[in-house]
């Protein structure tokens, strides 16, 4: 028999180490951290970033915050009343992709008016929105998100699903750009930001609300509808979520 090399058990080691080695180190490569994984933008789901009351003097300069922030579309609520005084301003929306809604004529408590009256806030907007861009909105939220039966039945025959809102910013009770942007991001997945055009601190506040979304993996998304019933706030249910768009 021959004498067996001297080391050849230790080198023999030293290779089963190395195998092992380079193998966690492929499967590492290969299996991507969890960490790394809620780092993809999306990783989290989309929430709907919505504005009410529009169009108005400052809507350029929302359509320009928003595209500043990463090419971002939103929801727009527009009455018929300031369509019709401002329908360059449609137009705008409509070029950069962002999805216009109807929230009535003149913004009223349409759950004060009588049936027929409160139908045909929400017929006339949709048809100044519909000449000005050529498409009928899918999407209707009440002016103060005031509703009933009826008003989601008016809705519904109009080709339209009620969309309220599960996180206030409350913009629109005089808080800073800070309190404005503390406020969206209480927001969950899936769920929809109440914004308001005309404010400046709500226009200040555009970019930190994407970025502050952004940093929990979550992106901008569209309103849909959902046959799931959410739950806006304590009571009150909509059938509509942000999804991708």
């Amino acid at each position: 028999m021959s004498p067996r090399p001297p080391g050849s058990r230790r080198g023999r080691r030293r290779l089963t180490a190395c195998v092992l080695a380079l193998t966690t180190a492929l499967a590492t490569v290969a299996s991507p951290s969890t960490s790394a994984s809620a780092d993809e933008p999306c990783a989290n789901g989309f929430v709907a970033i919505s504005f009410d009351d529009g169009p108005s003097e400052l809507t350029p300069d929302y359509v320009q915050a928003l595209y500043d922030a990463g090419w971002v579309r939103a929801t727009f609520f527009l009455t018929g009343a300031h369509a019709l005084e401002y329908p360059e301003h449609v137009d705008l929306l409509a070029q950069y992709g962002h999805w216009i809604g109807n929230h009535s004529f003149s913004h009223p408590f349409l759950d004060e008016l009588d049936s027929t009256d409160a139908f045909n806030e929400l017929l006339g907007t949709n048809q100044i929105l519909l000449s000005q861009t050529g498409v009928a909105p899918t999407l209707f939220r009440p002016p103060y998100g005031r509703t009933n039966a009826a008003i989601r039945a008016h809705a519904t025959t109009l080709g339209m699903t009620e969309a309220l809102w599960t996180a206030d910013s409350y913009d629109y009770n005089g808080v800073t750009a800070e309190e404005i942007v503390d406020n969206a991001l209480e927001v969950e997945p899936g769920g929809i930001i109440l914004l308001h055009e005309g404010y400046e601190t709500t226009l200040a506040a555009i970019p930190d609300i994407v970025s502050g979304l952004a940093d929990r993996g979550i992106c901008a998304g569209k309103i849909v509808p959902t046959t799931t019933p959410v739950e806006a706030w304590p009571g009150t249910y909509h059938y509509a979520e942000a999804a991708h768009w």
